[in-house]
């Protein structure tokens, strides 16, 4: 559990690399398990063995348990049944190496050993943990999830009477919604939590209704600024991230279990502990048990014993008993509330969306690649060339003036879904080649073009030519709309080249397709990189004749005679092949030709920003819900956030008002 929030919040470069040496050693602890039982269990009954034999329960014990371990990912979930056969393999495995080892040593009784009270109790607690593991990835399988909606729908529904519906399937009492909530921030919690048994249906694509009340009410972001609402927002996520992948759902739901479970593991550990510190080390002399041996044992149990108080107190920590025991009550519920209070305040100054992942196509090709030693094993795994993709990937905030500008389109998509006035009247002024990007939000999906990955393509690069045409120009380039325009344009290209699933299904298979085309791309790199070499270029320098260069830009050193690029390769295969640079670059002489209709540098980029938010809402309206909860595991993308807003505006393909 602990591992998995670290894991949320880890963003960078080295990320593709984090990934894969978590993901190892994940794939790995099953694996390390057996191995580890059966050289043990090819040993000899030598008094040396007593100590060993207490080792093999802390296998089970420590792969167990939803609040030591994780699902890494939605598949796990779906193959829960593997892990039940590990259990049964592992558990035989364990009970047979117990059997087998338990006579060595002195007895206690009879036939009764040291080891039988020593290690049954920790046998059991590893095959219990165990247990957990699996019915914890069982119950966020797809079909258990569903079947869980249905199961739920069906007995709210025969006890619906005196009870308002909230959407289908989940209802309330009528005196629920009026319960008095004493500290703000607990009624923040709480509303997240309501809207996350309300948009639990999303997730698995179904679709439902939402009651008039609430719908009315944007489930709890109505009256409610940028900042609170993308807060309620990331609350939400955590929750539907703790659902599918640290499973503390299930924890909460067998409250008393869960409770008792935890007492048992953490009372079993210690009586273990306090056995080997008092006893003469389980009927073996101290000289058949070498000190690293002891010492290991040592800190088995003491490791156990802290990871269980830690998993103990996390849950007490956790939004999901805030919201339940965070009240007005009693005694305990007031000392409760004492504990966690300082939790409570960070609630408020908690940031309220992700950092956003950028990826600059101009700086990509103008940049010098290096070659490492293991680069041609590494792209034979890495077929997707994601090491390269995130090697021009940064992050950067969301700045107040970006979360506001976002959240201002998403409502103004609420309330009319259409092309704001000013774009309207730029619209006008427009050759037809811009035409359908202002196309985009009319509201029929089938308005919206099909090549839209292609476009985002065209625009990102005539986003990118405007720039740092205006920055080589010494024209203003620090309004907030032309950092908005940046930054969106960035963040969706990101989008295609890494997580292209995302995206709606009208980005469909062209996402597999160089849109640059490669005698373009080979060509371009292949020139830069001889300057590189040469030491005459730098990076900046190489935009910028590439930027003069696509512009057409009389100039002296126009990209160390771009025109072999321009007017050869360009034209090569313009006719042939789906040339986004060639798009790139009309878009961008349009948009730059608006000064003729004394259009200023703001009011383009106002136009341009506009543009990007309507392929953003787009993407957002019709994304696939499920691969945003794959997103949770690295604490989700902005998309999710924007999608799930819009879901709140009832904005959504699967949500109707009652």
């Amino acid at each position: 559990m602990i591992s998995a929030h670290v894991r949320q919040k880890y963003e960078g470069r080295l990320l593709p690399y984090v990934a894969a040496t978590v993901w190892s050693i994940y794939l790995a602890a099953d694996w390390v398990a057996t191995v580890a039982m059966t050289t043990i269990l090819r040993g000899t009954l030598e008094k040396e063995s007593a100590v060993v034999v207490l080792w093999v329960p802390f296998l089970l014990w420590h792969l167990g348990s939803p609040a030591n371990v994780t699902a890494y990912s939605l598949e796990d979930n779906e193959l829960w049944l593997r892990h039940l056969l590990g259990l049964v393999s592992n558990g035989a495995e364990a009970v047979y190496i117990y059997f087998k080892f338990r006579t060595v040593g002195v007895p206690i009784y009879g036939s009764l050993h040291y080891l039988d009270v020593m290690v049954v109790p920790l046998l059991v607690g590893g095959i219990l943990k165990y247990a957990e593991r699996i019915v914890a990835l069982r119950s966020a399988c797809s079909e258990q999830l569903r079947s869980a909606l249905y199961s739920e729908a069906e007995k709210n529904q025969h006890e619906s009477k005196e009870r308002e519906m909230i959407r289908t399937g989940l209802y309330e009492s009528a005196g629920t919604v009026k319960q008095f909530v004493e500290d703000p921030q607990v009624k923040f919690l709480r509303e997240a939590r309501t809207s996350f048994e309300i948009f639990r249906p999303l997730f698995l694509d179904l679709p439902f209704k939402v009651s008039r009340k609430y719908f009315d009410d944007n489930v709890y972001l109505k009256d409610k600024s940028a900042k609170e609402a993308f807060r309620l927002v990331k609350i939400e996520l955590q929750f539907f991230h703790d659902l599918f992948f640290t499973k503390n759902p299930i924890q909460y739901r067998h409250r008393k279990l869960n409770a008792f479970l935890r007492s048992f593991y953490i009372l079993s550990a210690l009586s273990v502990l306090i056995v080997l510190s008092t006893q003469n080390h389980i009927g073996v002399s101290k000289r058949d048990i070498t000190g690293i041996d002891v010492a290991v044992t040592y800190l088995l149990l003491v490791g156990a014993i802290l990871l269980d108080v830690l998993g103990a107190l996390l849950h007490l920590w956790s939004y999901w008993t805030m919201t339940e025991f965070g009240i007005a009550g009693g005694k305990l519920y007031k000392l409760y509330h004492w504990l966690v209070a300082s939790r409570l305040r960070s609630i408020k100054s908690m940031a309220g969306t992700p950092k956003i992942a950028q990826y600059d196509l101009l700086k990509d090709f103008c940049s010098k690649r290096g070659i490492g030693i293991f680069s041609g094993l590494i792209n034979l795994i890495d077929t997707n060339e994601l090491r390269n993709k995130y090697r021009f990937i940064s992050f950067v905030e969301l700045e107040h003036y970006l979360e506001e500008f976002i959240y201002t389109g998403l409502e103004k998509e609420r309330l009319n879904p259409s092309l704001s006035a000013e774009v309207l009247r730029i619209k006008n002024d427009l050759d037809a080649s811009l035409q359908p990007f202002l196309e985009l939000g009319k509201g029929a999906r089938e308005g919206i073009p099909a090549g839209l990955t292609r476009m985002i393509f065209i625009f990102h690069i005539a986003t990118k030519l405007i720039y740092y045409n205006a920055v080589q120009r010494g024209r203003p380039v620090r309004s907030s709309s032309c950092r908005i325009s940046n930054i969106l344009s960035d963040y969706m290209l990101y989008l295609v080249l890494v997580h292209p699933t995302m995206l709606p299904k009208d980005f469909g298979d062209t996402t597999k397709e160089s849109f640059v085309p490669d005698v373009i791309r080979q060509e371009s790199q292949r020139m830069a990189s001889t300057f590189f070499e040469g030491g005459t270029l730098d990076p900046t320098a190489a935009i910028k004749l590439f930027t003069n260069g696509l512009l057409g830009i009389e100039d002296a050193e126009v990209f160390f005679s771009f025109e072999v690029i321009s007017n050869s390769s360009l034209r090569q295969v313009e006719d042939t092949e789906p040339n986004v640079l060639v798009g790139g670059q009309h878009a961008a002489q349009q948009l730059l030709g608006l000064s003729v209709f004394r259009y200023d540098y703001d009011s383009i980029w106002e136009l341009v920003s506009d543009i990007w938010m309507k392929m953003l809402i787009h993407a957002a309206k019709y994304c696939s819900w499920k691969e945003h909860a794959l997103a949770l595991r690295q604490g989700g993308e902005l998309l999710t956030y924007v999608s799930l807003v819009l879901a709140h505006f009832g904005l959504s393909q699967y949500i109707e008002p009652s």
